[in-house]
């Protein structure tokens, strides 16, 4: 299943919001797309070390790198297979609201003849430190999961 590898990337920074945009194109179905980032298992496989998801509105979770620590999440919207957005905090091993948070959305689309788009955004962040962070390391789990859902 051959992926376009390309993630196309928009860095938004104007005076009140920093936001990272990130759109990948895969061969895969919208369905196996909602699979690979929503399911703690898969999200394992890609996305940090650890993975736990309460996917329901106001449900938990956190994301876990052995090298940078635990990061609490909160879902704020599900709307399976097309859209998924939740909170998550820039403090390693802090309480969900301990910590200031960004908003990530992903919005999954069906391409016409097949396949399915995935644009991620990203936004809230206080530093230009934090949202270059970010920007980078979407690149990095993105392909990741492109990987992932081409074997």
């Amino acid at each position: 299943m051959a992926t376009e590898m390309q993630i196309e990337t928009k860095t938004e920074k104007t005076m009140t919001e920093r936001v990272v945009e990130k759109t990948l194109h895969f061969e895969a179905s919208r369905e196996r797309v909602w699979k690979a980032i929503t399911d703690p298992a898969e999200l394992a496989m890609w996305f940090g070390d650890e993975a736990e998801l309460d996917l329901r509105v106001g449900g938990h979770g956190a994301m876990t790198w052995e090298k940078h620590g635990r990061y609490e999440m909160r879902v704020d919207e599900v709307e399976a297979p097309r859209r998924l957005v939740w909170s998550w905090i820039h403090e390693s091993d802090v309480a969900f609201d301990d910590a200031p948070a960004t908003r990530v959305e992903w919005n999954l689309t069906e391409r016409e003849g097949g396949g399915t788009t995935l644009y991620l955004r990203e936004s809230g962040f206080l530093t230009d430190l934090h949202h270059q962070q970010n920007d980078g390391g979407w690149d990095e789990e993105l392909g990741e999961l492109a990987t992932l859902l081409e074997s």
